[in-house]
């Protein structure tokens, strides 16, 4: 991509392994630049998944923190009051604003309303959105960076497939599952039910034309029995 967009990244799209491994993949190989606060990684760690021990989760965060230097924000509790958010959810959207990022990456985008313009304007989408779009800008990088998670690990997803499959029964990413199961080689493709619900439905709705073409197909065809109709007389006419 030309210019690189800048993403906050909230705590419930970093909470888990597969989402958080897909966004830093994507960051690492320069898609778009993460960003996020402690308080988010704070809410990350006591939020995390059941099971995960304190150790795992802290050197996960610690991770982050060593790939992505840059990616800490802070210096916003000022602007908290201004925010137009959830009371809890003030301190993501200052740290959005204060780090000048152009989308507030969250799963609960009913708890923010920021303007759509000025100093404190942000757009906010959650992540199977940011993720399709991605795609769309550069859909040969999406898919190298998609290759490289499943090649890092022998136990499952270890497979393009197998990652769509996994991804599309996943609240978070199932948007993202069906807009990449489009995108990848067809011997790639996803098995799971709601995928071939989508694709079938897709295929059905691709052979309909749309309402204002087949208008103009129609006025065309009118046109030309028209048209054969004057050769016609015309040529009634010589004889």
């Amino acid at each position: 991509m030309a210019i690189k967009r800048r993403a906050f990244l909230d705590a419930n799209v970093l909470r888990g392994q597969l989402t958080t491994d897909i966004l830093l993949t994507l960051a690492y190989r320069e898609q778009f630049e993460p960003r996020w606060s402690q308080d988010v990684l704070d809410e990350v760690r006591r939020n995390r998944p059941p099971g995960l021990p304190e150790a795992a989760i802290d050197k996960r965060l610690a991770t982050m923190n060593r790939a992505f230097p840059p990616a800490m924000t802070s210096g916003y509790k000022h602007l908290m009051p201004e925010m137009r958010a959830d009371a809890k959810d003030k301190h993501v959207l200052a740290a959005a604003v204060h780090s000048n990022s152009v989308v507030l990456v969250t799963e609960n985008v009913k708890d923010f309303d920021p303007p759509n313009s000025g100093k404190h304007a942000m757009h906010v989408e959650k992540v199977s959105a940011f993720l399709n779009r991605l795609l769309d800008d550069d859909p040969a990088e999406v898919l190298a960076a998609m290759n490289e998670v499943v090649s890092r690990t022998d136990r499952a997803p270890n497979s393009i497939r197998e990652l769509i499959d996994k991804m599309a029964v996943q609240e978070d990413l199932k948007g993202f599952a069906h807009d990449l199961n489009e995108a990848v080689p067809a011997d790639q493709r996803g098995t799971h039910p709601s995928l071939q619900a989508s694709r079938s439905a897709k295929v059905a709705l691709d052979g309909i034309a749309p309402p204002g073409e087949v208008a103009a197909k129609s006025a065309l065809a009118s046109e030309s029995r028209k048209s054969a109709q004057a050769q016609d007389k015309g040529a009634e006419r010589e004889l």
